[in-house]
């Protein structure tokens, strides 16, 4: 989530009329105050006033299942979010994302999460971005929550329940059932592997690193933790300005590439050759600046001509950062997060090579149970010239079914330099197809 949504998102939570302020030892972090960049970003919201929520989470215990200590789960990309297999209270394992800027665990409404009929202890009010009403959420206390086979004990959870969640307008929107977090991270060293699609939970004393005591092609960086959010180290360029060190949020629950806080960065220049992008963010829309960066270096490693997105609203960033750093980059690695010693280890895997564009069709979607769902459609892109409209549900591309699996191969789709896209939708009732045009968004601006 960008600093822009975080700190926007630093209100407060409150329990009936009440709320005291707390330290920034006591805050908890929740992961909803934008998951997308186009549908939500995970990360940053702020619980000032629910010091035993924290201090529960933060004290309780977590148990094995059996002797080895250490826990391997599959993942699926849905969306450009890591979607793992979680079980709350013995539960069928449902689906939640694993978000490193998440500081809470969290259930979503969804059909499959109804089904666990959580009790609530209270209710919490979100303060998040955009300029409608602030949602309200649940408070649940004594939950188990385990992947793979571990468990973490007597945890408190945040419930949403569908009306709290703007992105979603109905339960066929819905494809997650909850956010996994620093809960969880925070007591393991965590490995997500994206060459095996596969999730490594391990004790410190048990983890075998892949790449101990041989070279190999994994780079460690510092990570810098403060307030359960992770920080690293990168340098940005963009023509003609100098290289620019910029201190970035870890948010694999960001689907963006990564973003900056214009005003946290001294002598920068904002791009005059851009477009504006409107994202969801959980009290309304937000408006952010696309352009195109020369590279975007992660100590070695360096991605070159990389979309990345500009705050101009002159917010600081929080922790003294500049910016987050998303999944369409960290999915580019193999990752290991090793918040006891501090670290977070890189290696390219086979997504490196990819070309990480920006979007060229004007829509915004995001996965429904008959396809994509479009939830915005800018003026005078490709997407508006063919007749598609908000709430349209596009099930194929290229003659292909649109599923909720398959929707990061349509994002590649829209973003790709091909001349035409063949998309068939649902508007109405009716089913329609049209050819999209697709053409660069970007423009350039006079004194910008």
């Amino acid at each position: 989530m960008s600093n822009r949504h975080k700190s926007a998102c630093q209100g407060r939570w409150q329990r009936g009329t009440r709320g005291s302020g707390i330290g920034r030892a006591g805050r908890a972090g929740l992961c909803l105050c934008g998951v997308l960049f186009g549908l939500l970003s995970l990360s940053g919201c702020q619980l000032l006033d629910m010091a035993s929520f924290s201090y529960t989470n933060a004290t309780s215990e977590h148990a094995w299942a059996g002797s080895e200590r250490v826990t391997s789960v599959p993942f699926e990309l849905v969306n450009n979010h890591i979607i793992v297999p979680v079980s709350i209270n013995g539960s069928e394992p449902l689906n939640f994302v694993l978000d490193s800027a998440a500081a809470a665990t969290v259930v979503v409404d969804s059909r499959r999460s109804r089904e666990l009929q959580l009790p609530s202890a209270g209710e919490v009010r979100v303060s998040g971005t955009g300029s409608g009403p602030q949602p309200t959420a649940n408070n649940v206390k004594g939950a188990e929550v385990s992947i793979g086979s571990v468990s973490l004990l007597a945890q408190s959870l945040i419930s949403l329940p569908l009306e709290a969640l703007p992105f979603f307008e109905e339960l066929d929107e819905v494809y997650f059932d909850g956010i996994v977090g620093y809960d969880f991270l925070r007591r393991f060293v965590v490995e997500v592997n994206y060459d095996q699609m596969r999730v490594v939970l391990a004790e410190t004393d048990n983890y075998q690193s892949p790449f101990h005591g041989r070279a190999t092609t994994w780079q460690t960086l510092p990570l810098y933790v403060d307030g359960a959010m992770p920080y690293l180290s990168a340098v940005v360029h963009q023509h003609p300005a100098e290289a620019q060190a910029v201190k970035l949020l870890v948010d694999t629950g960001s689907t963006s590439s990564f973003s900056l806080v214009a005003s946290s960065i001294g002598g920068l220049d904002l791009p005059q050759t851009y477009f504006v992008e409107t994202s969801q963010g959980l009290a309304g829309d937000i408006a952010q600046r696309v352009t195109q960066f020369d590279f975007l270096a992660l100590g070695e490693y360096r991605l070159g001509a990389i979309p990345g997105r500009y705050s101009v609203a002159g917010e600081k960033g929080d922790s003294g950062s500049n910016g987050i750093l998303g999944n369409r980059v960290l999915s580019r690695f193999n990752l290991i997060f090793d918040y006891a010693n501090g670290t977070l280890a890189l290696q390219p895997n086979d997504r490196f090579e990819l070309p990480l564009r920006a979007d060229r069709s004007g829509l915004r979607i995001q996965p429904h149970a008959r396809g994509a769902v479009v939830k915005n459609v800018a003026v005078g892109t490709a997407g508006a010239a063919a007749g598609l409209r908000v709430g349209d549900i596009i099930t194929l591309v290229d003659e292909r079914p649109v599923t909720r699996q398959s929707v990061d191969e349509l994002h590649r789709a829209l973003s790709s330099t091909v001349a035409t896209v063949d998309l068939c939708w649902e508007s109405e009732g009716q089913q329609r197809c049209g050819q999209l045009e697709l053409a660069s968004r970007y423009q350039t601006f006079a004194g910008a």
